[in-house]
């Protein structure tokens, strides 16, 4: 029975979604997340910016042109406003935050409204560089009111409201909907390195609450955009991977959901995901997390909102000019990145098995692995025969649910129509 936490790790449970019509009022959103973008002039093709790519598994050199490819279709898009939830940098680097928004001027220019909040790596980054040859070189990173003027047109300076004590503000969508923008970094605390996990301070939180208390009042529905996770997005996340889900979230989620919070954009965790979370008061708001565009499977989304609900579509960036099998690539790297993770979790609660045992059940961590950050996950015939092979080395005592197991909350992830 001691290996119940390791099948904890890896299978995850959901359900079925239906659909809702669609209002043809809708607004017309896109959605990136965690582009991890570093700026041209702060890289050139050396060992030095390929050793951090090969430890990190991040494609920051492929980056520019996925980023490029993504936002050229949304130009050609009828999407009227872009949404990023946070980790626009590799590392908070000032020169990539300025290019990343010369990116994104042709899209300010023709009139979409774009929205930023702060990533984990995007505010008082420590030791930022540039890579060049082999060596790399400190370079400037940014502070908050730094990163509020780089991004003024981007959502500060059309701000309804503004949190005096974060990052955090309220935008206008339409006449009866708002964006409230949620900074939950903890870049005030950084010294030697960047801080991971996410915390809500009591200030902002009284401010979210008086925001949404107005919105009730004037009959404004809210959605809202966070970096870091507000509920659970596999079995266990808070326990095995808490820093993708913001501090105190058990109590966060049902505070925000019964205030009326309907939805809320979020990012952090690299994987393509939506999960319903409901309060028990039995009020919804759905966690809607977009996957990296420096990673597999390079998605990015586009959003038709109302207040009745919203329609949601993903598309993915499969190759680049300079790399026509991009996609194939990375999935390979990801999966070998969740296999070493599941060897680190598995080796860190002191579980002793044989080698071959470790392996098989590593390789069907990764492959689950890659699966969530695509998202729709669904059991195959490999992965159910991997199971019962494992839950009979394991321990044949343990009940492993090998013929009913079903990977992904509810609802779809990539393709979906939600209704409030």
């Amino acid at each position: 029975m001691r290996y119940h936490i390791i099948f904890s790790i890896i299978l995850f449970f959901g359900w079925s979604f239906t659909s809702c019509a669609q209002d043809p009022q809708s607004l017309k959103i896109g959605v990136i997340s965690d582009p991890h973008y570093l700026s041209e002039q702060l890289m050139d093709n050396g060992s030095a910016i390929k050793n951090a790519v090969n430890s990190g598994g991040k494609a920051i050199l492929d980056v520019p042109q996925i980023l490029d490819q993504v936002l050229a279709d949304y130009l050609k898009s009828d999407i009227e406003i872009l949404l990023i939830p946070g980790d626009m940098t590799k590392d908070g680097e000032k020169q990539s935050h300025i290019d990343f928004v010369k990116k994104l001027q042709p899209l300010i220019d023709k009139g979409v409204r774009v929205f930023v909040v702060p990533g984990n790596h995007d505010v008082n980054v420590p030791n930022p560089v540039r890579y060049e040859g082999d060596k790399t070189y400190p370079v400037e990173s940014v502070t908050p009111m730094e990163f509020r003027h780089i991004y003024s047109d981007c959502g500060y300076n059309r701000a309804l409201k503004r949190d005096t004590a974060s990052l955090s503000y309220v935008a206008q969508l339409s006449n009866d909907i708002w964006l409230l923008a949620i900074d939950g970094c903890r870049y005030k605390e950084y010294t030697t390195s960047t801080i991971s996990s996410g915390q809500i301070s009591p200030a902002t939180e009284r401010w979210i609450i008086e925001v949404m208390n107005e919105a009730k009042q004037k009959n404004i529905q809210v959605v809202s955009m966070m970096h870091h996770g507000l509920v659970e997005h596999i079995m266990f996340q808070a326990t095995f991977f808490k820093d993708y889900v913001i501090n105190d979230w058990q109590r966060l989620s049902p505070l925000f959901a019964d205030l009326g919070m309907k939805a809320i954009f979020t990012g952090h965790f690299h994987a393509n995901d939506i999960t319903e979370y409901r309060s028990p008061a039995g009020n919804k708001i759905y966690d809607i997390e977009t996957g990296s565009l420096c990673a597999y499977p390079f998605p990015y989304r586009f959003i038709e909102l109302n207040k009745k609900g919203m329609k949601i579509s993903t598309k993915n960036i499969t190759s680049i000019p300079d790399n026509s099998k991009l996609a194939e690539q990375n999935k390979t790297i990801m999966q070998e990145r969740g296999r070493a993770i599941a060897i680190g979790k598995i080796r860190s609660i002191g579980l002793q098995l044989p080698d071959t045992t470790l392996s098989l059940m590593a390789d069907m961590i990764g492959k689950i692995f890659v699966m969530h950050l695509a998202g729709d996950e669904v059991v195959d015939e490999d992965l159910r025969k991997t199971i019962k092979q494992l839950s009979k080395e394991l321990d044949s005592s343990v009940p492993v649910p090998a013929d009913n197991i079903e990977l992904d909350f509810y609802p779809a992830d990539n393709n979906v129509e939600i209704i409030f």
